[in-house]
């Protein structure tokens, strides 16, 4: 599993991978359900509760809590804008879409992967996955951060270091990977609701 390969900090480093696959699968399921508006209607009662309750903001939001929680303290409304605002300035990464695009067509297959392809080209929604398991991470690295500081009685938000906000590229790329696998049942649903549709 790509957490062995970042540093050894317990709960933490489990809920920021767990935060990132999350919001990275959401972030896919609610971008391609964007595209086809009519496959609603076909698809399960749960499915479209559980893309109600999870969006990447929602995830990431709880993440704050979450992590603050660790540090004995409870974020202020104002705070989780302000740790999404940095981090979402530091959390900048490239997309292979070479690579994204064989691992969707060793996923799914050559004719669910033509079908996702051609209705929703990756470049309109593969840098969007990226970015959201990026910043996600941004967002969980600094609401540390913030935490420590505030356990310290200090109530400044501390200077981000860039550097710091960076997931590595292989753990990035891992993450997706798994994001997208998780986000697969909601992939396949869509393309049957789409099949319905044309059929009807």
């Amino acid at each position: 599993m790509a957490t062995s390969m970042l540093r050894p900090s317990g709960k933490i480093e489990v809920m920021l991978h767990t935060a990132c696959v999350r919001a990275g699968a959401f972030a896919i399921a609610h971008s391609i359900i964007g595209r086809f508006p009519l496959a609603k209607p076909f698809l399960a009662k749960p499915v479209m509760q559980s893309l109600e309750k999870n969006s990447p903001l929602r995830i990431q939001k709880q993440l704050i809590k979450d992590i603050y929680k660790q540090h004995g303290l409870k974020p202020a409304s104002w705070e989780s804008s302000a740790i999404i605002a940095v981090a979402e300035s530091s959390a900048g990464q490239l997309v292979d879409f070479k690579q994204l695009e064989r691992k969707i067509k060793q996923s799914l297959g050559d004719r669910l992967a033509g079908w996702l392809l051609k209705a929703a080209p990756l470049a309109q929604w593969a840098p969007d996955m990226v970015a959201v398991v990026a910043h996600t991470w941004a967002i969980g690295r600094y609401a540390d951060s913030v935490g420590r500081i505030r356990k310290m009685g200090s109530d400044m938000l501390p200077a981000p270091l860039a550097k710091n906000l960076k997931l590595p590229a292989s753990i990035l790329w891992h993450w997706t990977e798994e994001a997208f696998e998780l986000a697969l049942p909601v992939l396949g649903r869509i393309h049957a609701a789409g099949t319905r549709i044309k059929r009807d």
